[in-house]
């Protein structure tokens, strides 16, 4: 609009959005039909319509630099500096559980991180962007996309 000024991001939020648009394509490709991908790049272009022509297209750019399912999935898993879990309060000798876990993207300033619950099967659910500076407390990044983030975060471990 005419006359509004954009608001200026501080360094921790323009580095949560920046990896909120990695996070995003990373998904993105996680999720891609790739069969699909391989039958259509295995077929004669002279045999490919324009829809099919245009499904590939799109199907490449959603791939991005990824060759295929594995490769998204080990970089994902290479991304985080950590990945760590915590228990709730429990009585002393009883079994305790990982029922919050934490996965720190970046640190210092600004630092980035992951956070949520775990359900009973230790899946990452109600997960949240958070981003810090110096001198600055932690703040959740209001433009994540839970989802996406839920998809991401079900790529890790979080049992012994």
């Amino acid at each position: 609009m005419r006359g509004m000024k954009k608001e200026k991001l501080s360094h921790a939020e323009e580095n949560a959005r920046a990896w909120m648009e990695t996070i995003s394509e990373q998904v993105a490709a996680l999720e891609m039909d790739w069969e699909r991908l391989e039958e259509l790049r295995d077929t004669d272009p002279a045999d490919l319509d324009e829809d099919e022509r245009v499904e590939l297209s799109e199907l490449v750019n959603t791939a991005g630099e990824f060759e295929d399912r594995e490769n998204v999935e080990d970089r994902i898993r290479e991304e985080p500096l950590s990945v760590e879990v915590r228990s709730g309060w429990y009585s002393p000798g009883g079994d305790s559980f990982p029922e919050e876990f934490m996965i720190l993207l970046s640190m210092g300033g600004p630092a980035l991180r992951i956070i949520g619950e775990l359900d009973e099967n230790l899946q990452p659910i109600r997960c949240r962007l958070e981003h810090q500076d110096w001198g600055t407390p932690w703040t959740g990044w209001r433009d994540a996309d839970r989802d996406v983030l839920e998809t991401w975060a079900r790529q890790f471990y979080y049992g012994d």
